[in-house]
């Protein structure tokens, strides 16, 4: 494999503005989400690049919001503290955000950025936080209990006689921790997914998602529909990953299945994101590359290499050239510490035709997905981070 990278032109990030401006007058059209992917978390640089980036997008180019690879409806928790100040900071890190996302001072410092720059800003104005990932991780995922009941209480709000009443949704879920056992992920007889009360929690949940649908002209304009429709896609989508997880296929099949189900719900909120800020502005996302690259993911587990198509191919199908994709690389694998502003050179799509990438010594199985050369074609930018 070669073992060239790009030497020019590029932007030296020393000067993130016109680094981004010159990236921006590359592509074929302004895309509505401008996908950042890291290839791995826990990294200072990756969210702190981030972070300069946001504030550059958001100060020069028009950009008002940002969405992170984080539980969409936890979310919204940040979003209301950033966009309205309700709350306390420390509250909101630690409810706001899972996967201990809430620990990383670069998420602290996105909020508290975020909460200055819109404090006395017109609230049309006002930059919006999201996450798009549902409440669940590889190998758990949460009840469709509290969802649900926040759906139901929408429509009954307005006057909307749903299939069944809150308690009998109670009543079907039971205990949240029941849906949770990570054991079930690699033996489905322990999942619930399958079992009398999912199946008729399955067809409630759809009942509930197409009466919403059904009745938008009237409640569009009603404060929280747009969240009602966020637990919607949650409530139906938890219920088919319990379901993929009972399922009594081969664990790598059935793995499979989990691992393209949570992307394409996460390729489902972040359709609705850019559909809801289209008249604001353009949506800076930040995942691992996995979630975000065009061609189709892979991972080593169970002794197998894994596939399936993440968010961004879905994106890239759904939006075409209003999606475009930034890879974040260190030149060599990256350092267990480093500052949040390592050296970096931002690189368009025409910069790379015909370079290769070297393998970093980190693998998929540790959670370190650097980037392949093969993976260079579908990329339209590159940040390349370079040792202090």
């Amino acid at each position: 494999m070669s073992t060239l990278y790009p030497s020019g032109p590029g932007w030296a990030m020393t000067r993130p503005g016109a680094a981004l401006a010159a990236f921006l007058r590359t592509l074929p059209a302004p895309p509505r989400l401008l996908g950042l992917g890291e290839p791995t978390h826990g990294v200072s640089a990756f969210p702190g690049w981030r972070n300069r980036m946001l504030q550059v997008l958001v100060e020069e180019h028009g950009f008002r919001s940002i969405a992170i690879e984080s539980d969409a409806v936890a979310a919204l928790r940040v979003n209301t503290y950033v966009t309205a100040g309700e709350g306390t900071l420390d509250e909101i890190m630690a409810s706001g955000f899972s996967h201990g996302f809430g620990t990383l001072p670069a998420n602290r410092a996105l909020v508290e950025w975020l909460r200055a720059f819109n404090a006395g800003r017109d609230p049309a104005d006002r930059v919006r936080f999201y996450g798009f990932d549902p409440p669940l991780e590889n190998m758990w995922a949460a009840s469709p209990r509290a969802s649900l009941l926040a759906l139901h209480a929408f429509l009954s709000t307005h006057g909307q006689a749903g299939p069944a009443e809150a308690a009998t949704i109670e009543r079907l879920c039971g205990e949240d921790a029941r849906w949770t056992d990570e054991a079930a992920a690699l033996n489905p007889a322990a999942s619930l997914g399958r079992t009398p009360q999912a199946r008729e929690l399955r067809v409630l949940a759809d009942d509930l998602a197409t009466l919403l649908r059904r009745q938008a002209p009237e409640l569009a304009a009603r404060p929280g529909f747009w969240e009602a429709e966020l637990h919607a896609r949650t409530a139906t989508g938890l219920l088919r990953y319990h379901a993929v997880m009972a399922d009594p296929v081969p664990t790598p099949i059935r793995v499979e299945g989990m691992l393209a189900l949570r992307d394409l719900l996460m390729a489902d909120h972040l359709t609705a994101v850019a559909d809801r800020e289209r008249p604001r502005g353009p949506t800076l996302v930040f995942a691992h590359n996995s979630h975000l690259q065009r061609p189709r993911s892979e991972m080593r587990m169970l002794g197998e290499t894994l596939g399936w198509w993440g968010a961004g191919a879905h994106l890239g199908l759904r939006l075409g050239t209003a999606y475009a994709f930034i890879a974040l690389h260190w030149r060599s694998s990256p350092p267990e510490v480093a500052s949040e502003w390592p050296p970096a050179t931002l690189y368009a799509a025409r910069d790379l035709e015909g370079l290769g990438l070297p393998e970093s010594a980190g693998t998929p199985q540790s959670a370190h997905f650097p980037l392949k050369a093969e993976q260079v074609p579908w990329l339209d930018g590159l940040l390349l981070l370079e040792r202090e």
